[in-house]
């Protein structure tokens, strides 16, 4: 286990618990790194809205919150958009479509979007 992947689950802060749940329960396969967090971030953001869901601007800010709460430094076009790219990816590209390319492995979650609202639970 390396050390981000440590950190998270020692941590008892609800985003935390709710990516450790996707790796756990849900079988979710996602890289832990330092340097190429923010798909982790985000998904662990969504994965912790649970049953309420979140917004795309909260699902941002939220990234970059818990990106800070990590000490990763969110760099780059992609990891640190100004829009949701990651779960907005993990809607058409999961490992639920045997069609998608640059599957995210999600595990047996379900990533949706929903009036005006991201979940992935």
């Amino acid at each position: 286990m390396n050390d981000l992947k440590q950190q998270i689950y020692a941590c008892d802060c609800t985003t935390c618990k709710a990516i450790v749940c996707l790796v756990e329960e849900k079988g979710a396969i996602l890289q832990f790194s330092t340097t190429r967090g923010g798909r982790l971030c985000e998904l662990a953001v969504v994965a912790a809205s649970g049953n309420q869901g979140i917004s795309e601007t909260d699902v941002v800010n939220q990234r970059r919150n818990y990106a800070k709460h990590l000490g990763i430094e969110l760099s780059g076009a992609t990891s640190n958009a100004s829009e949701p790219v990651h779960i907005h990816w993990a809607l058409n590209n999961s490992n639920h479509n045997p069609d998608a390319s640059s599957r995210i492995n999600i595990g047996r979650a379900k990533a949706s979007y929903e009036a005006g609202r991201y979940f992935l639970k």
